[in-house]
């Protein structure tokens, strides 16, 4: 995949990234390594995890990965969610938990409700910081992050001078490469509106139907931020939706014919072609990061970014389309 510069950094990385939020969670070491391969052979070199993933392990296992690979990859991680310690009943369970959610798929909420309650968000001071950071550096086995993020952070964390100058400490020290937020769309927005100082990446989540905060983005940036997309496919509601609003145009009368003869057959190839370049195609956003744990997902998801059967005028048809929707935030 071609790489590209991420806004005004020395980054360089094509524009697909991995997720590695299921990674010793609900993906075991070996599908997990699997992914990572998959990923990598494909070009991708963007890779985005956080202390709380997998309890910890999941930047453990990315730094195994990467060893004798890490100056050819990207690595971001966050800190603010704390997780529960696991002793090691738990992490028997768990491994347990992923053969009961592949042979009983309904069961997922259950198991994803009594995960959330092992984590503590809006864990935002310096004594975390500091302690996140060497957790995460050990972790990872590595001298430096990329970016740093602030994990799934409110607006009020943006008002915490001290927190934001420790952070920069950490990128003067050089731990860190570049500090910067995750979190949602409006928190971004006021992040870059008021210029917050230190913040120079965000990450925010963006699907199909919620691509336009990526252009507001824009009006507020001289394009020194590099720009993260997560949660792309918005979940299986949504691209249910997706589907039935492309089935729809295809049918619309006055449609290219072109255009029509593509999404006529809505696979999964070409939905990643729709989803990511609707994203991805001149909005200004510079890395899109899926969760995608099976190589059939991820070889579809390199197809779409290397090889799009979409012109730049037909994707942004396939945006209005979804734009104009009344049901686009159906969930």
């Amino acid at each position: 995949m071609k790489p590209i510069q991420l806004a005004k950094t020395n980054l360089h990385c094509p524009q697909l990234g991995f997720g590695c939020a299921s990674m010793m969670g609900r993906s075991g070491r070996t599908q997990s390594l699997r992914a990572l391969g998959a990923a990598w052979d494909g070009g991708i070199r963007f890779f985005d995890t956080a202390r709380s993933y997998g309890y910890g392990e999941s930047e453990l296992l990315l730094g195994q990965f990467l060893r004798g690979r890490r100056d050819q990859a990207i690595v971001a991680t966050k800190f603010g969610i704390l997780a529960s310690p696991q002793p090691a009943w738990k992490k028997i369970a768990r491994a347990a938990a992923r053969g009961v959610l592949k042979a009983a798929p309904f069961t997922h909420r259950a198991l994803q409700q009594r995960a959330a309650s092992q984590f503590t968000h809006h864990q935002f001071s310096i004594p975390v910081l500091q302690k996140s950071i060497e957790q995460s550096l050990r972790a990872l086995a590595m001298d430096h992050i990329d970016i740093l993020f602030l994990h799934a952070a409110p607006a009020t964390v943006l008002q915490q001078d001290d927190l934001l100058d420790a952070m920069q400490r950490l990128v003067d020290a050089g731990k860190v490469g570049f500090a910067g937020l995750s979190g949602d769309p409006e928190t971004v927005q006021l992040a870059l509106q008021q210029r917050t100082p230190h913040l120079h990446a965000m990450q925010f989540p963006c699907n199909v139907f919620d691509v336009s905060a990526a252009a507001n983005f824009a009006r507020f940036t001289d394009g020194s931020s590099v720009l993260v997309a997560n949660h792309p496919y918005g979940g299986a509601a949504r691209i249910r939706l997706c589907r039935q609003i492309i089935a729809d145009l295809s049918s619309r009368h006055g449609l290219d014919a072109s255009l029509r003869e593509k999404i006529q057959s809505l696979d999964n190839d070409i939905m990643a072609d729709i989803v990511l370049n609707v994203i991805l195609r001149n909005t200004g956003i510079h890395v899109v990061i899926p969760a995608m744990m099976n190589p059939k997902h991820i070889h579809a998801n390199i197809r779409a970014v290397t090889a799009s059967r979409f012109t730049s005028a037909e994707i942004h048809s396939i945006r209005a389309a979804l734009a104009e929707n009344p049901n686009q935030n159906q969930s």
